[in-house]
């Protein structure tokens, strides 16, 4: 996979935006980047974590009652200080650590899974990710944990499936060709890739636990805007 960017983004909805921005501007102590605006009424306030983003989206209405996400904790390298844990104002785990503490640099994202063998196999041999432990694969410089977990209860048609973590976002130069080639390797598609403004083209897929993962060329990346609509 070629990637347009060396981190993993991750992303969450919440409809209590500003308990969310003091505590990942605050208690995290993230950069605010700055405010999306999607035109329909959701806005996405980005965080720096060392190249990835952290895309806190606010939901204009009640959003649906929490669905159970394989997405399970985010780890993030500090330089100093002690390991720290603790939840979002969603419930999701959020640890703090020592730059290099189990190989993380930049973020670490875990995945929860009945079968965490066969979610890391998904990963390396349909998204091309690198194994670098028994159940531990990288790309770029963002690492994947895969440990034991209940099933998850996935929205199968939408990845707004409740408040807390939602999807991963991996950046490449060409989100169609992407998602088709994860197809063939035996992905399954969650939604086809369309333009978001001039900004991106993006699309989803799923990994065997039906986590979204999209797939977006994000212009200011690739250097190439989306192409026009036929």
């Amino acid at each position: 996979m070629r990637l347009a960017k060396s981190h993993i983004d991750i992303g969450l909805f919440t409809n209590d935006i500003e308990r969310q921005r003091a505590f990942w501007s605050e208690t995290v102590g993230l950069r605010f980047d700055h405010r999306l605006d999607f035109g329909t009424g959701m806005f996405q306030y980005r965080y720096d974590a060392h190249g990835s983003v952290v895309k806190v989206n606010h939901y204009p209405t009640a959003l649906p009652a929490r669905r159970l996400s394989g997405i399970a904790a985010l780890t993030i390298a500090r330089a100093a200080g002690s390991v720290w844990e603790g939840r979002d104002p969603d419930g999701d785990r959020v640890r703090l650590v020592p730059s290099g503490t189990e190989g993380v640099f930049g973020i670490g994202i875990t995945l929860a899974s009945p079968n965490p063998l066969l979610m890391l196999e998904f990963y390396v041999e349909v998204m091309e990710f690198e194994k670098v432990a028994p159940l531990t694969a990288r790309c770029g410089d963002t690492l994947l944990f895969f440990e034991p977990g209940p099933a998850t209860d996935n929205d199968p048609h939408s990845f707004i499936g409740g408040p807390a973590f939602r999807y991963l976002t991996i950046q490449i130069f060409d989100a169609d060709a992407a998602c088709n080639e994860i197809v063939a390797r035996g992905g399954r598609l969650g939604s086809a890739p369309v333009n978001f403004f001039q900004i991106a083209r993006y699309g989803f897929v799923l990994d065997p636990d039906g986590n979204w993962i999209e797939m977006s060329a994000r212009a200011s990346l690739t250097g190439i805007l989306p192409p026009e609509p036929a």
